[in-house]
């Protein structure tokens, strides 16, 4: 997933850095990740460079690229190992989408991602019908066995980069910490969500939130986390305009923090 990875950063990235695919989600969260939509009629765009650190360590980078047109997106990402992880275990994971959005709906249209791990490559793409997914192609094969998620019982679900757009760009709603996107890449199902209690923190604004695995996970997965708190943290810019400075979340490994950085 694009979010988790960390989404919003963090549904993929989780599973790469887990070992299982969370890097599809932070880049479906973390993470991957946001609230409100543009306005009718209009065109704007998000462009974010993060750096991504685990227990202080330099492991990576993430950046999007996100458009809108009136009432439709497009959305590109990156994800890709940095630091000494760049030559002891390179992984890169790049992802488009396209669709619309409306009233803080987005709705993905068509999915298509790409992955290599060290030196062995992935693709998934998906095409939705009616706001369910359909996969276009999953190479190598999902494999169906029991506890398999169904993609036709996923309708709704948004895809993992999506989600992380959604989650970390730059946030126009008068309700910063109020999100819940189910997300589904294909195999796995996750929840993320931000809860609606705003704090301060210095000149930051800090939202609490949660990555959470749902279905279509190993059992080890499973056994081993399932909830990922997190922490977004905005600088406030204007009256109804907020701006992700930072992301804090806790993983399987430590504490990961994503960065916004000026490029």
């Amino acid at each position: 997933m694009f979010y988790a990875t960390i989404v919003y950063i963090m549904p993929q990235l989780y599973n790469s850095l887990h070992g299982n695919g969370s890097m599809r989600f932070i880049l479906s969260f973390f993470l991957i990740f946001i609230f409100a939509c543009t306005a009718a009629h209009s065109s704007k765009s998000n462009k974010a460079f993060f750096s991504l650190k685990i227990k202080g360590l330099s492991v990576g980078t993430l950046s999007f690229l996100g458009t809108h047109e009136n009432s439709n997106y497009k959305i590109s990402g990156e994800l890709k190992s940095g630091g000494i992880f760049k030559f002891i275990n390179k992984q890169r994971y790049k992802a488009t989408v396209t669709g619309t959005s409306a009233n803080n709906n987005f709705k993905p249209v068509i999915y298509n991602e790409l992955r290599n791990k060290k030196g062995k490559k992935s693709s998934a793409k998906l095409a939705y019908k009616n706001g369910i997914p359909q996969i276009r192609e999953y190479d190598p094969p999902r494999q169906i066995k029991e506890g398999s998620v169904n993609p036709n019982t996923q309708g709704g679900t948004v895809d993992p980069l999506t989600a992380l757009y959604v989650t970390l760009r730059d946030n126009y709603s008068l309700k910063p910490c109020q999100l819940e996107l189910e997300v589904f890449d294909g195999k796995r199902k996750s929840q993320v969500r931000l809860f609606p209690e705003l704090k301060k923190r210095g000149d930051l604004i800090m939202c609490i939130g949660e990555y959470k695995r749902v279905a279509g996970f190993s059992k080890k997965d499973m056994d081993e986390k399932i909830r990922f708190p997190f922490n977004i943290f905005y600088q406030k810019t204007n009256e109804h305009t907020y701006y992700v400075k930072k992301l804090v979340i806790e993983t399987v490994y430590g504490t990961a923090i994503l960065t916004r950085k000026a490029r």
